[in-house]
């Protein structure tokens, strides 16, 4: 697929990069994103040399949510199923990959622009981005999985107060609810994102991908539970060549040297 919307790149690093690029119009989402984010999602997931996923925006914001302009030109019902259709699939594209995601929020992130924030593991962002889950200003409902992320991550009455007045925080306030794990100026955020996505590229790919779905697992599961799949990922990993490299390194007072 040629991305007419987003750019695609993997470094050398192994690390993949989403870039939402409309920004005439602030990285708003189209049909044509949508269905480019889903294909490049789906390379990230096939490509075993991928080990780490980056999704940040273009220029001066990270995205400004649906094109209002498409939604409107959606008149029939069928074709505003479509639309959330689409919407689910590429959300549901970031939620199944084991990989790390690294949110580099680069500006203003407003309505659905808000559910690509919350779908990343981690969330650098600079010191003028914005956060704006706003549906409710165009009498619409938080889509995209953010009446699902939202209140998971500042719990339900941040998320009551956020989604119903529609109010635009600050990166600080963000970044004090948890939203974002750390600040940077705008000019040192692509830096330091990619300092962290290096670092995760070179550690023990296995070892990564299953502590993240152990925490996510932690969500749905019991304690019972959690310390069975606990127990079963640990005994796996103890038997994985990179145990051993990083026990070796431990003691020999070196930086190990995970498979790759």
């Amino acid at each position: 697929m040629n991305y007419k919307t987003i750019i695609f790149d993997v470094n050398e690093f192994d690390v993949a990069v989403i870039k939402l690029n409309r920004p005439e119009i602030l990285n708003a989402i189209n049909k044509d994103m949508l269905l480019e984010c889903i294909d490049a999602l789906d390379k990230v997931n096939r490509d075993k040399n991928i080990r780490v996923l980056v999704l940040t925006g273009s220029q001066n914001a990270f995205c400004a949510g649906a094109d209002i302009n498409w939604l409107m030109e959606s008149k029939e019902v069928l074709h505003k199923k479509e639309i959330m259709d689409l919407a689910n699939q590429m959300v549901l594209g970031f939620e199944r990959l084991k990989k790390p995601i690294l949110g580099a929020v680069n500006g203003v992130a407003v309505g659905a622009g808000t559910s690509l924030i919350l779908v990343c593991d981690i969330v650098y962002a600079s010191e003028d981005a914005k956060f704006a889950p706003n549906f409710v200003h165009i009498a619409a409902v938080p889509d995209a999985g953010c009446t699902w992320y939202l209140p998971r991550k500042i719990g339900y009455n941040k998320a009551c107060e956020l989604a119903l007045t529609g109010k635009i925080i600050d990166a600080k306030e963000a970044y004090e609810l948890g939203i974002f794990n750390k600040l940077f100026p705008a000019d040192k955020l692509e830096e330091e994102t990619m300092r962290l996505a290096k670092r995760l590229s070179y550690g023990p790919i296995d070892a990564t991908q299953k502590i993240k779905t152990l925490l996510k697992m932690s969500y749905k599961n019991d304690l019972r539970t959690q310390l069975d799949v606990e127990a079963y990922f640990q005994v796996t990993s103890l038997c994985n060549p990179d145990f051993e490299e990083g026990v070796n390194a431990f003691f020999e007072k070196r930086k190990p040297n995970f498979k790759r």
